[in-house]
């Protein structure tokens, strides 16, 4: 097909410089000698705009064989006899030659305009779905956020009143930890998302064993499963399959899974997890029988603000940022997260494959450190260094039910003060303080042999990990990211004063 169509491009060479020869002669009576190569130079256009500069340049040569046979002394000859004829074909050939460069430059801008115009034709029209999807994101973004707003706030509003008996006080306060929880997970996800696209996220790797990251997993996603009345088969290995990586991160993407399963599988459905081991690999399987996937959606389910039907995401909540999370975060493993669905209603199969770890290593040992001294009572003494009173205030309390002798402080120079007359166990510590910040304040409070090793655990709504960086700097301990679940704060308490961790510098974790 190819060697046809450039044997059709020169013969139109062939053809256009044997209608100028014609041309020529019809046109000789009246012009004479005076343009004798003008019909050729047009053939030579002619064909380079038909057939392209291949065929024009031998439209050339033929011209001036053409126009030395029929027009050039002697007549019927290719021998051309007088300079100045000579010099004029040569001439027609310099010209022509210019006219072809000349319409050969012109052609490949051409071509390359109307490839930039194509581009930026796809640019925009990627830009203008970018921004359609933007447009939705926001909008169901606002939709997730006022749900669990709304029953929070009439829940508040409830126990405002009087006259509330406990059992319907109990159910209210448990409504509003749980749509709490919710808020928390969506702000989370979001800041996951700000971190992905800026670059800032990092893993804190060390050896797992798989099956127990699993069980954790499990534990977290129980309750929607529960709630949907479903049935969750687990097919585990008995010997540990270890894996290197971050466990919050893993234990995140086997949660999103399973949680991505239990929306869109119905009620009293099945939803089987399976571990396998491959050689140097490892292939985690979540396959429910739920509503499937069309095979259409399935190459961009793991897009970030895809949704395979935003009217079903609306109505089974969620931001759609769980499936290209789980993904990122398995390729940042060396991993791979796939879909398989045979199509709408024929459930799904996402398999995460992960390189295994030969070896899982021991829990790293830290040296054991002098717990401080508790106060008389047997109370542990914490100050709480928080500019936001309502905050500081809330905690304390909390921490008061569960035992602890609790000060707080609104800035970081009441902070150092109270810590030099309190003389505390712990110090939950802020870091956006007015006046002093919260790394000077723990920089000072470390310079102060008096309170020599005891623990600093920043409480900051600041969780990057140029922040945490930060805080292991100024010999902080632990660093949690609000809003914090005072469940882990007291367990970090207690593990950080009665424990091993006591004062062990630079131990420093982000726990939201």
């Amino acid at each position: 097909m190819e060697a046809r169509d450039r044997l059709q491009r020169y013969c139109i060479a062939v053809i256009s410089t044997f209608a100028a020869t014609a041309l020529r002669e019809w046109i000789a009576p009246l012009v004479g000698d005076r343009v004798p190569f003008g019909t050729y130079l047009l053939s030579v256009l002619f064909t380079a705009w038909l057939a392209g500069t291949g065929p024009a340049a031998f439209a050339l040569l033929l011209g001036i064989l053409a126009a030395a046979h029929f027009h050039v002394a002697p007549a019927n000859s290719l021998i051309v006899g007088e300079p100045a004829d000579l010099l004029a074909l040569l001439v027609y050939g310099v010209v022509g030659a210019v006219a072809i460069s000349l319409f050969y430059r012109t052609s490949r801008q051409h071509k390359t305009t109307r490839q930039q115009l194509e581009q930026i034709e796809l640019l925009s029209a990627e830009l203008k779905r970018a921004d359609r999807r933007k447009d939705e994101f926001l909008a169901l973004l606002g939709h997730e956020l006022r749900n669990p707003l709304a029953p929070i706030r009439s829940g508040l509003a409830c126990l405002q009143r009087e006259g509330l008996d406990e059992r319907r006080r109990r159910t209210v306060q448990k409504t509003i930890c749980r749509q709490l929880e919710l808020l928390v997970s969506i702000v989370d996800d979001l800041l996951d998302v700000s971190r992905f696209v800026s670059g800032q996220i990092e893993l804190d790797r060390d050896e797992h064993d798989l099956g127990e990251l699993i069980t954790t997993a499990v534990e977290q996603a129980r309750p929607s499963i529960d709630e949907r009345q479903q049935t969750l088969q687990l097919l585990l290995p008995r010997t540990p399959v270890g894996v290197y990586g971050d466990r919050v991160r893993l234990v995140q993407v086997v949660t999103n899974l399973l949680t991505n399963a239990a929306k869109y599988t119905p009620d009293g459905g099945r939803i089987q997890l399976l571990l396998e081991c491959r050689g140097t690999e490892v292939a985690l399987k979540i396959i429910d029988n739920g509503i499937g996937i069309p095979r259409e959606i399935q190459p961009r389910i793991f897009e970030l603000f895809a949704r395979a039907d935003a009217a079903v995401r609306r109505d089974q909540g969620g931001l759609g940022l769980g499936l290209p999370l789980s993904k990122r975060f398995t390729e940042m493993h060396g991993g791979r997260l796939e879909v398989a669905s045979e199509g709408a209603g024929k459930g799904s199969c996402f398999t995460v494959t992960l390189p295994t770890s030969r070896r899982l290593s021991a829990p790293p040992a830290f040296p054991a450190v002098a717990s401080p001294k508790s106060s008389a009572a047997g109370a542990l003494r914490v100050l709480i260094v928080d500019d936001n009173v309502d905050a500081a205030e809330l905690l304390a309390a909390l921490l008061s039910f569960e035992g602890f002798h609790v000060v707080t402080a609104p800035d970081g120079a009441q902070g150092l003060q109270q810590a030099k007359d309190f003389l505390p166990d712990a110090v939950l510590l802020d870091i956006g303080l007015p006046g002093i910040d919260g790394y000077e304040v723990a920089r000072l409070l470390r310079a102060d042999p008096e309170f020599g090793l005891r623990p600093i655990i920043a409480v900051s709504g600041w969780g990057a990990p140029g922040d945490v960086s930060r805080s292991r700097s100024a010999g902080i301990d632990h660093h949690l990211v609000k809003p914090v679940d005072p469940a882990a704060v007291v367990r970090l308490l207690r593990g950080s004063v009665e424990g091993p961790l006591a004062g062990a510098p630079g131990m420093t974790s982000a726990v939201g």
